[in-house]
């Protein structure tokens, strides 16, 4: 019998560790350098990925600025948008707002709830007599034409018409409209207004 069987075999292997669990011994096999060096780029770049995308004392590239941001942005965006059309309308008489109104009531279909002459029915109210569920003004007519009211059944138009079309609109409701004797009138509803 040679020496070298006699030997631990242990010796023979100098990447084997001294853990054992139930005849199986641990190999010291490390990862190869390529990997390595991948794990520690990988490392690398998501350390300045981190400071730069998600912060680093004012550099303002957080959420809360990247939103604050794009906000700014819209409202420049708008306010162009705005002042070109401004710029489009030309100023007009009451009768002429009216019929521009009565143009925009036919055209976004206001009849479909409000009937063709205002009068209303099962879905939307009557807009002929002198009864107002959310304000008698012409800023109250204006804001529920331009916000809606979802929970009623009420389209908001804001994104659909411009504010000086909102504005004939309501001209064309309350002076038109209002006061009006249409065939088969809903019931009041709301408030009497003065």
């Amino acid at each position: 019998m040679s020496q070298d069987n006699n030997k631990d075999p242990k010796e023979n292997h100098d990447d084997i560790e001294s853990h054992e669990y139930d005849g199986i011994r641990e190999q010291n096999n490390p990862a190869p350098l390529w990997i390595t060096l991948l794990f520690l780029v990988t490392i690398g770049f998501s350390l300045f990925y981190l400071i730069h995308y998600f912060g680093y004392p004012g550099n303002e590239r957080d959420q809360a600025n990247e939103y604050a941001k794009s906000v700014a942005e819209w409202d420049t965006k708008m306010a162009e948008i705005n002042a070109a059309n401004q710029g489009e309308m030309p100023a007009l008489t009451v009768a002429q707002m009216v019929e521009e109104g009565k143009a925009l009531y036919e055209k976004n279909a206001c009849m479909a709830c409000h009937g063709t002459g205002g009068e209303g029915n099962s879905i939307g109210p009557n807009l002929t007599d002198n009864f107002w569920i959310n304000g008698c003004s012409i800023e109250n007519v204006m804001d529920v034409i331009s916000n809606g009211r979802p929970t009623k059944g009420m389209t908001p138009y804001k994104n659909m018409m411009q504010e000086e079309e909102i504005k004939y609109l309501a001209i064309y409701i309350l002076n038109s409209l209002v006061g009006s004797t249409p065939a088969n009138p809903k019931d009041p509803q709301g408030e009497a207004c003065d």
